[in-house]
């Protein structure tokens, strides 16, 4: 990885002299941030962790959980809440993502019920938008029982974290939010 920095500084330096100043800036940003990066602690995982660390990083939302739980509890990792947090969300927004492509049947056969199960499940992990899809399927009755106060909780449970669809949602359903 040096190696590829090193030609890669070279290169963009080269550039800057023939004329290119935006490469320079670059270059010097390039540096600083490897600079950042190697001062920074790496947490450590237990050996055991590995295939789930790869697994997580290569897209696989059980693997990223499972990272978040073991950063959290400090279990087969260093203890990292701030790591937990990054394995948390990253989970949750591929969880949302999962619901979104089997709604709207991309590259799948279309499944409300089982974009409603993701939903449900990158919610519960704290993805706003998962919150108003939830609060949309229990509206609508897609892929669940319609159910308008399921619907209006998941919309305030959005809302309450700064999703201004959901808040939308609510009024146009007549519902106040006075938080």
């Amino acid at each position: 990885m040096l190696l590829a920095l090193t030609a890669t500084s070279a290169c963009t330096r080269s550039n800057a002299s023939a004329g290119a100043p935006h490469a320079a800036s670059q270059a010097s940003q390039q540096t600083k941030a490897s600079k950042a990066q190697a001062e920074q602690p790496v947490p450590t995982l237990a050996p055991e962790l590995a295939e789930t660390f790869a697994k997580a990083q290569s897209g696989d939302v059980y693997a990223k959980t499972r990272l978040a739980e073991a950063y959290e509890k400090g279990e087969g990792a260093t203890k990292d809440i701030h790591q937990a947090v990054t394995w948390f969300t990253k989970a949750a927004n591929a969880m949302y993502r999962l619901g979104r492509i089997y709604a709207t049947g991309s590259g799948v056969e279309k499944d409300y019920v089982e974009a409603f199960s993701w939903y449900k499940r990158g919610a519960r992990a704290g993805n706003t938008d998962a919150m108003y899809s939830l609060g949309e399927a229990y509206e609508h009755g897609t892929g669940v029982r319609e159910d308008i106060q399921q619907a209006v909780n998941w919309y305030d449970q959005a809302t309450l974290r700064g999703n201004k669809a959901a808040k939308a949602a609510l009024e146009r359903l007549g519902e106040s939010f006075d938080r």
